[in-house]
């Protein structure tokens, strides 16, 4: 049964990069209708890096097409304490993915608030890699490429930024903050770790918290077991040389030994995805965020 499966899983693999040399990529209509400003966040932003010595938003890129254009933002939360752990959180990567650019905003704005002392870690955070899509509450970006699986071909502007800013860098964590259209409750997604204790116990607080978790009896290839989803680090080679290589993937294989995407159903009410995002977040940081 286990060989079955992994030539199943290697099938598909195969199957998929083929297509991968096909793929052809379909920009939006110009006149997609503007859903969201992103002139409150920028507010919100620039009101917590003023409030705070320890908060800086800088540029890490633009994105640019013929009629939009705007920064993609880098929140650095800086303590100025040692032996702090690295982290990096990222969300937006979807633009219709509204939860995790939500929470990293109020993250944000509460780091901004309190004394340097209560900040147990040095904090990156990209509160909207996908600034086109988010505005227009599309998943892909102008240009109708997916950006979170564009991190083995780096054919969208948005990834190139991404790649650019993590050059050399190294994280003791990495949040992916996601959604999922189609999931009846949450799931974290985790990457070549030996175990899954961490995850079940953010897990076990979303669940006491009283919010659903996903769970698939049928868990033919990676689908979310009790809210988990544990994903090799032989699937990520392949995923490269299938040329769909996702950015938790990259984050995993090149910046980071520990990366979680944390994924909320969307169906759900905003608040209570915020809210699930928050708990997830939380729960992993008080687990790998703590000082050496």
């Amino acid at each position: 049964m286990l060989g079955f499966r992994l030539v199943a899983i290697l099938t598909v693999l195969w199957f998929t990069g083929a297509c991968s040399y096909l793929r052809a990529y379909k920009p939006y209509d110009t006149v997609s209708p503007v859903v969201r400003e992103l002139a409150p966040i920028q507010q919100t932003l620039q009101a917590s890096d003023a409030a705070s010595p320890h908060v800086l938003l800088t540029e890490i890129g633009q994105t640019t097409y013929k009629e939009f254009e705007a920064p993609i933002w880098r929140l650095a939360v800086r303590p100025f304490q040692p032996g702090l752990k690295q982290v990096l959180i990222l969300a937006g990567i979807h633009g219709n993915e509204s939860s995790g650019v939500g929470y990293v905003v109020q993250l944000v704005e509460s780091l901004a608030r309190r004394p340097a002392s209560s900040t147990a870690c040095d904090m990156d955070v990209i509160p909207i890699v996908n600034p086109w899509g988010y505005v227009h509450n599309l998943p892909f970006n102008r240009n109708g490429v997916d950006i979170g699986q564009d991190f083995s071909d780096f054919g969208s502007h948005e990834a190139r930024v991404v790649r650019r800013f993590l050059r050399e860098k190294r994280y003791d964590l990495v949040l992916d903050l996601r959604e999922d259209p189609k999931a009846d409750g949450f799931c974290i997604w985790q990457y070549g770790l030996d175990d899954a204790g961490a995850s079940g116990r953010t897990v076990s607080r979303l669940q006491a918290a009283g919010y659903p978790i996903a769970h698939d009896t049928d868990m033919m290839f990676l689908k979310p077991r009790a809210g988990i989803v544990d994903a090799p680090l032989w699937g990520l080679t392949f995923l490269r040389l299938s040329r769909q290589l996702t950015i938790a993937g990259y984050l995993r294989r090149n910046v980071s030994n520990v990366v979680f995407s944390l994924v909320t159903p969307a169906a759900l009410p905003l608040e209570d995805r915020i809210a699930m995002q928050r708990i997830a977040v939380e729960t992993l940081l008080n687990e790998y965020g703590a000082p050496r």
